[in-house]
């Protein structure tokens, strides 16, 4: 045991008897002979214990209660008597002192007073230490709270706000007496989104709050929140998408102009050969030939301005659960004409118990047309096989076309808009697969090498509970 003991006692050999006793407990001890004495002793240094004669030669011994405690408010205060009194008791009491001990005192009574007193007072300086390191981090908090460059704020359990830090008066113009109890459940709401807050002058600002939950000390459930204003971010987003759709709508428009030249031009001269034609009589086979070449030429131009229209106005999506092993046949039976020419050969793999997708059904066939038909034209020369795929794999339908074709460099452009490899191709078939699958929230890839091409595009499963109308078919 630890301490420093202060014996208060005009009878010198009697202290130093009662000094050499504690020193058993491992504690310091000083002697003071009278209160003039004992108060510079407890001026210049920390006692745990003063153990005090009532009868000192310069006054009362309880008098020295008073002035110790307010020295050291953690001393254990025991008066020693020879003469005990119903005052004297009471005064003991008033005085706050720990123990009235009677003398003659015995040495096992004596430690076993002091070891108490030193266990009382080491409990107090505990207490003191704890309630200070609590009041100091209770400061560092404010402090923090008060200092971050961010919006935080605290509610209770009922959702009232208790704290309102000062970035937040900056901001918005409402002091923290204006908000402290005022609720604040539509403040935070109950996602990430940016939502809005108040500005006391007028307006709003956009704030993305980050929650957390924790325990009060009383036990209740507290959310802290730290808010990031992102107006300024918002608007800036805004500003670039606005940027990209300017570039690229001018992207687009000028591939439209370039595409759209080539058969107005091819056109143009055949109109000009079927004028020459008919001035000089021709008719018949020649004349018939040339109007089926501008008739071509009209249809490419139809085809190009309905896909510019699909690619750069896309539909809302009609999401539905879509049985995608119907659908997958439902292509097979659309494109067969076209496989039956090319002398291609059509397979299916499919799992059985293949969950539905989450998408539009019509706007999920026009990718798998234009995925099965860039595949057929691939092998138009020589045949070959052309496999669809679908399973299931991590959450989601993964479903594959892949042909046994001649392939392609796997560096290049497909899914830019107005990038073809095809003498008669608008570039824009494989851009719209591309914004189809990203609308649903899908991703698509693919691999290619000779012998080998395969384009892989993911599905959400539909999920039980969600809100959609009954499965619809594939099939028309």
């Amino acid at each position: 045991m630890t301490g420093a003991v202060l014996v208060v006692d005009d009878d010198e050999s009697l202290a130093e008897n009662v000094a050499e006793i504690l020193a058993t407990l491992g504690v310091e001890t000083a002697i003071a002979r009278d209160r003039k004495a004992a108060l510079a002793l407890a001026a210049a240094r920390d006692f745990d214990v003063a153990l005090i004669d009532v009868r000192l030669p310069d006054g009362d011994g309880q008098s020295l209660l008073e002035p110790l405690r307010a020295r050291s408010p953690f001393t254990q205060l025991v008066l020693v008597t020879g003469n005990a009194t119903l005052e004297g008791a009471i005064a003991a009491v008033r005085g706050d002192a720990f123990a009235y001990v009677l003398k003659p005192v015995s040495p096992p009574d004596l430690l076993d007073t002091v070891r108490r007193a030193l266990d009382q007072a080491g409990l107090y300086r505990e207490r003191e230490r704890l309630r200070l390191d609590l009041e100091s981090s209770e400061r560092r908090h404010r402090e923090l709270v008060e200092s971050v460059p961010a919006f935080v704020v605290a509610l209770d359990e009922r959702g009232k706000i208790t704290t309102w830090n000062r970035e937040l008066e900056r901001v918005t113009g409402y002091g923290r007496g204006e908000k402290l109890g005022t609720d604040g459940s539509a403040l935070l709401g109950a996602d990430e989104h940016p939502r809005d807050l108040l500005v006391k002058a007028g307006g709003a600002r956009k704030v993305r709050w980050s929650r957390a939950e924790v325990t009060g000390a009383d036990g209740a459930p507290l959310v802290y929140a730290v808010g990031i204003d992102v107006t300024d971010e918002q608007e800036m987003l805004l500003r670039t998408l606005r940027a990209e759709r300017l570039a690229a709508v001018g992207t687009l428009a000028a591939g439209l102009a370039h595409e759209v030249r080539n058969p107005l031009n091819s056109a143009s001269l055949q109109l000009a050969v079927l004028e020459r034609r008919l001035e000089r009589g021709e008719t018949g086979d020649k004349a018939i030939a040339v109007t089926r070449v501008i008739k071509g030429e009209i249809d490419r131009l139809d085809r190009l301005v309905k896909d510019f229209l699909a690619f750069a106005k896309p539909a809302p999506l009609d999401r539905r659960p879509v049985d995608v092993s119907a659908l997958l046949g439902a292509v097979v039976e659309l494109i067969s004409p076209e496989t039956e020419a090319a002398h291609v050969a059509v397979r299916m793999e499919t799992a059985a118990d293949l969950p539905a997708a989450a998408g539009d059904a019509e706007r999920l066939r026009q990718v798998l047309l234009n995925l099965t038909r860039n595949a057929v034209e691939a092998l138009h020369e020589r045949g070959g096989t052309l496999t669809l795929r679908a399973a299931a794999a991590k959450g989601l339908l993964e479903i594959e076309v892949e042909d046994d074709g001649p392939g392609f460099p796997e560096e290049l452009p497909v899914f830019d808009a107005f990038f073809t490899t095809k003498d008669q191709g608008t570039g824009l078939g494989l851009s719209l697969v591309h914004r189809i699958v990203a609308d649903h929230g899908g991703t698509i890839r693919v691999a290619s090498r000779p012998g080998r091409t395969c384009f892989t595009f993911t599905l959400p499963v539909f999920r039980d509970g969600q809100r959609a109308p009954p499965a619809v078919s594939a099939r028309r």
